[in-house]
Order: C-alpha cells, then structure tokens, then sequence
C-alpha cells in the first residue's frame, strides 16, 4: 500500500493537517481546503519552501506529481513521515465577490460616461431659445424634441426609457410647457457620478444646457441599483426648466421656480386631471396629497445650487497641488 503524503497547512493563523493519498489531485485538494478556510478556489496558492505552488494549474494531475515536479522526489519521499509544510494564500469568497461586483459596478458606470461624453448637447434651431418667429410660437413647439436615455449596456433601461416618456407626456408638465413657451430640444440622463462633488457629497440633480438646448436629469440612484422616485425627479425637471429663462438662481429664478410647482399643484387638483397611474393607485387622493413638498422641493433647489464648474475647479486645484508635490520631491532627491 502506498503511503499517504502529510501536508500542514497554514491560513491566517489557523494550521489544519491534512492526510492525502498519492492519486489525489490539486482539484480535490483546491476544493477541500477552499472548503475547510472559506476561500475562493481561483484564488488559492500555496507556498512551500518559499516556492508557489499554484492549485489552479494542470488540475486534473495528482497533488503527488507537482510537489514532485516542483520540490523534487526527496521532498515527496519526507512527506510520508515529516508533513510538508505551506502556507495557503488566498482571498476570501466574500471579499471577492464583493470586489467583482464593485469591478461590474465600475463597468456599468464607465459605460454609462463613456454614452454621457459621447452625446453632447448638439446646435439646434429649435432649441428652446426663444424667438418672435411664428414657427416657434406654434403651441407645438412647446415640448421635449427628442428622448435620450442611456443605453441598453446601462442597468434599467426600460424603466429609464420610461420615465423620460413619462415626464415627456406627464399632463401637469406639458400645460406648464405650453403656459410658459418652453421647448427643449433634448431630454436626456445626468451620469450618476460624473456630476458628484466627492469631498462633499453633494450631487447634481440635473442640468440645463443652453437654455433648453438639452436638458439632463439623474434618473438613477448613485449605486445603480434602482431610479429616483418620480416625484423628485419631476420636481428637478421643473427647476431645470425654470433655467429655460433665468440662467442665475436670483429671485425672479426663484419666483418661477415656484409658481411652476405651484402650477403643477393646481393642474393637479383640478377636477379635470385625470392621474397617470392606474386608478387603485391613485383614485383616493386628495387636493392636499396633489400638493408638492415645498420643503422638498427647496432641498432640491440647495442641491441644485453646486455647479459642474465647482466641480471641475476643485478637481484641477487637486491637481495641481499634486504637480506642487511631486516637484517639491524632485528637487529633494537632487539635492541627495
């Protein structure tokens, strides 16, 4: 009968011995110990010797064979009495599938900038820049030209796709278009971290380009796991709009921000409206319900005041400071 090998093998303070037979192999050896220390099997590597012994190459041979191929038969031969000694590297199942999920996460947000940078806002004639021309007066005129979700490679693109139609054709909106002469010429998404000031938290809801030339708003959340409620993302779109005429938040921003909510309201609690959702989920409403958040509504109006341009010169005084450092370390290693 041939003699079993001894190993002893060592993870993270924790040793457990271990008695193989010649024919077992690096797989079964892989999930036994991926098993016994709660490792992923692709991560796992042992060191023996000072060498690495990787588990995940030539599977199918027998633990035997590489111990040999790589320590030679002497070592093999002391195994029967001595237990060879190693050191388990490896990562835990967890901490990487947390790590992968945060790799996908990184790809679905990078794909989502890569559309944002790709799609700038292009010239229009009907952009909602306003003018005395009877075509652009037409009540016609009057809407959002043209839909832009992020594409199908961006989680959630059927509920995106949704609420931009949603908001499109939302009845409160339209009457608040059509009172006040906006037209927008795109209606798009914000990328949902190109636009975040990451030394305070505070995020960009929504952007106005060229008075209604496009307008972008954050559709998703901030890990993309889901959308922002409709409500609040209908509450920025307002106040977006009210950048179609006031491009500062001055009062007469302020003013018309206000009135376009409260027309919204009133639109709202007319006998005539007739709600978007489906009746259970809307028939017992009340006026008082209808009514938007004031409060909110002012929340949103704060965190809308944080400008891309504030985001962009903080991110070249940090690079800045940077160059200043590594000069600063060039010259001191001259001086040596």
């Amino acid at each position: 009968m041939d003699l079993l090998i001894l190993l002893s093998v060592t993870h993270a303070g924790r040793t457990v011995d271990l008695s193989l037979a010649p024919s077992s192999s690096t797989a079964s050896l892989s999930e036994t110990l991926s098993n016994e220390f709660d490792l992923s099997p692709s991560s796992l590597k042992l060191l023996v010797k000072g060498k690495k012994l990787d588990l995940n190459r030539g599977g199918a041979g027998s633990f035997q064979e590489a111990l040999e191929r790589t320590f030679g038969s002497t070592t093999v031969a002391e195994s029967r009495t001595k237990p060879v000694k190693a050191l388990l590297v490896g990562t835990k199942r967890s901490e990487l599938e947390a790590m992968e999920a945060q790799d996908a996460l990184r790809r679905k947000k990078h794909t989502a900038f890569l559309f944002h940078q790709q799609h700038q806002a292009r010239p229009s004639s009907r952009s909602g820049v306003h003018s005395l021309s009877d075509s652009l007066n037409d009540p016609a005129n009057f809407r959002f030209h043209h839909l832009e979700p992020f594409p199908k490679s961006v989680p959630f693109f059927d509920r995106r796709k949704a609420m931009l139609e949603r908001l499109a054709e939302d009845p409160a909106v339209k009457d608040v278009m059509r009172r006040h002469k906006f037209a927008v010429g795109v209606l798009t998404e914000l990328h949902p971290t190109l636009h975040t000031n990451f030394s305070t938290g505070e995020k960009l809801l929504g952007l106005n380009t060229n008075a209604g030339q496009k307008i972008s708003l954050r559709l998703l959340t901030d890990d993309l796991d889901g959308l922002r409620s409709y409500n609040d993302v209908r509450r920025v779109l307002l106040h977006e709009l009210s950048h179609n005429r006031f491009g500062d938040h001055d009062n007469n921003f302020k003013e018309l921000n206000s009135l376009l909510n409260r027309e919204v309201a009133a639109f709202e609690s007319s006998p005539a409206f007739e709600p978007w959702d489906p009746p259970s989920a809307s028939s017992a409403r009340t006026a008082e319900e209808h009514r938007l958040n004031e409060e909110a509504a002012e929340k949103a109006d704060h965190q809308l005041r944080f400008g891309l341009e504030d985001f962009v010169d903080e991110r070249r005084e940090k690079a800045g400071k940077a160059a200043e450092e590594r000069a600063r370390k060039a010259r001191e290693q001259e001086r040596r």
